[in-house]
């Protein structure tokens, strides 16, 4: 999995360096919805389907997941200019 995904960020990313603005934008939504579905269920409120609560963990989950990826990914390219390279090599290496 590891290998998989050094692979897309590399490929991703080998001509342009991730933004900043994009892992501010994926906490940012995750804090709004954290807080939305924390305060209700803080008041009391439960989901009443399986379907509320699925969206409720996709709608949290996913843009955690999505800030927190994508941050890796920064910070590996903020290295060196073929760190994402290397780093796709490693885990290509160690994987098989």
């Amino acid at each position: 999995m590891k290998a998989a995904f050094w692979r897309f960020a590399h490929r991703r990313y080998q001509g342009r360096k991730p933004i900043l603005l994009t892992d501010i934008a994926a906490f940012v939504w995750f804090t709004l919805f954290a807080l939305v579905y924390g305060g209700a269920l803080a008041k009391g409120w439960l989901p009443s389907t399986i379907t509320e609560a699925v969206v409720g963990i996709v709608l949290i989950g996913a843009p955690f997941t999505v800030g927190v990826f994508h941050r890796r990914i920064r910070i590996e390219a903020a290295k060196a200019p073929d760190a994402l390279y290397r780093k796709r090599v490693e885990t290509s290496r160690n994987s098989n």
